[in-house]
């Protein structure tokens, strides 16, 4: 997932914090998942409260928002996102197409350069039958969010104009209709068209994850309103998410709907209540990239099954994120400054 600070008015916070430990959910998911790791009901609870996904994309909306405000046209800020994502993706991409070929004997060469042009565009979510066998089965699922993420960031700045200077209660229709239409993507897929593909389709689609995305863009317009609520009473709105967690009273789109507006309402609160927390290096997109690589690799040596796995699992990537923060990243940084600048 990609992310980066709002202006100077608002990065006194921890969002780095929330994002490395939304990555760690989103980790720690896979490896249930992929290692089949034995684990109890309360385990399985408290790892998956803090569902990476729906965090990153509503952090994302919020802070988007501000990146648009900060650029000067729509030139800019495209290529700003675009410096902001492709070059760590690209040395990703490179690296996991190495350690695949150099591990699994039954990829085809016209497969591997179709599936390296998905994996660094847009199309993460494709995977070619000849690659199958490899690991879990899908080289590197998880990337699969980058493509609805740049789809998000191309009509970004469509969603600031219409809705910059418009009242709360359209806003909140708008939201209303975002998810609705979430909703029925998914029925009239699943149980009126009936096309599976077309279905699978559509949930590659920013359509689907909108209201996710319109939450954070929500927050951010005003910001001036609602921040100082969410820093105040952050630990109620995240009470509140523990709530419909285990209730199950909730709306599912994608994702559950009043769980996840709490859930980010409170981290986006506390995010900004204790700014103290943050760290260093923002490596949550260099985990992203990289752990499912990682996990790969030790599913095809069959190191699978137990907890204690987990543990170089983690610092092989958190290593490679690190590393692609330090070099590429930092490299991406300096051509996006200089493109503000120019």
């Amino acid at each position: 997932m990609v992310v980066e600070n709002p202006d100077k008015k608002t990065n006194n916070n921890c969002l780095s914090l929330i994002r490395l430990i939304a990555a760690l959910q989103v980790i720690l998911g896979h490896l249930l998942i992929h290692f089949q790791l034995p684990a109890n009901v309360y385990l399985n609870k408290a790892i998956y409260f803090f569902r990476g996904v729906p965090i990153f994309f509503v952090i994302s909306g919020y802070l988007i928002w501000f990146s648009v405000i900060r650029s000067k046209n729509y030139s800019q800020y495209i290529k700003k996102r675009l410096l902001r994502i492709y070059p760590e993706l690209w040395v990703a991409v490179i690296i996991e197409i190495v350690v695949l070929m150099v591990l699994y004997n039954g990829w085809k060469l016209k497969d591997i350069i179709l599936f390296a042009i998905g994996q660094g565009t847009i199309f993460q979510f494709w995977t070619p039958d000849s690659l199958r066998g490899y690991g879990v089965g899908t080289p590197n699922g998880a990337l699969w969010t980058i493509g609805v993420m740049i789809q998000f960031y191309i009509v970004a700045w469509i969603f600031f104009k219409l809705l910059r200077k418009r009242k709360t209660v359209t806003w909140i229709i708008g939201f209303a209709v975002s998810f609705v239409i979430s909703l029925l993507g998914d029925y009239l897929f699943i149980n009126v068209i009936k096309n599976e593909l077309l279905a699978k389709l559509y949930d590659q689609t920013f359509i689907k994850y909108l209201w996710l995305f319109y939450i954070g863009m929500f927050f951010a317009n005003f910001n001036d309103l609602v921040l100082p609520i969410l820093k105040k009473f952050w630990y109620l709105f995240l009470l509140a998410a523990v709530f419909f967690f285990i209730s199950g009273w909730d709306l599912f789109s994608g994702y559950y709907l009043f769980w996840s507006l709490f859930l980010v309402a409170g981290l986006i609160g506390f995010a900004y209540r204790f700014p103290k927390f943050n760290i260093k290096y923002d490596i949550s997109y260099g985990l992203f990239l990289y752990h499912m690589t990682v996990v790969n690799v030790f599913v095809s040596f069959s190191l699978t099954g137990k907890w204690l796995y987990i543990i170089p699992v983690i610092l092989i990537s958190a290593v490679l994120a690190l590393l692609s923060t330090i070099t590429i990243g930092k490299i991406s940084s300096k051509l996006k400054f200089k493109v503000v600048n120019d």
